[in-house]
């Protein structure tokens, strides 16, 4: 079964060059093959992905040259 939001990230991937000419640093609404909009703050974003979209997974991810590299820390952990 394939991981939640893969497609969207495919999406992203096919989309990244043209988005960062046209969109450099703005936050891009993607929803499984489709770019449903460019906003400026991830807020907008977020908020135009429930109204489209209503209470499904979407992606709304920064466009940006270098991925920042994503850290998480599992409370699972005993340290």
């Amino acid at each position: 079964m394939p991981s939640m939001l893969m497609q969207e990230l495919e999406t992203y991937r096919r989309e990244r060059e043209r988005l960062l000419s046209r969109a450099r640093g703005k936050y891009v609404l993607i929803s499984k093959e489709k770019v449903l909009g460019v906003f400026d703050t991830e807020q907008d974003a977020i908020r135009q992905g429930y109204q489209q979209l209503g209470n499904v997974p979407f992606l709304t991810k920064q466009i940006v040259e270098v991925e920042p590299v994503q850290q998480f820390v599992s409370q699972m952990l005993d340290i």
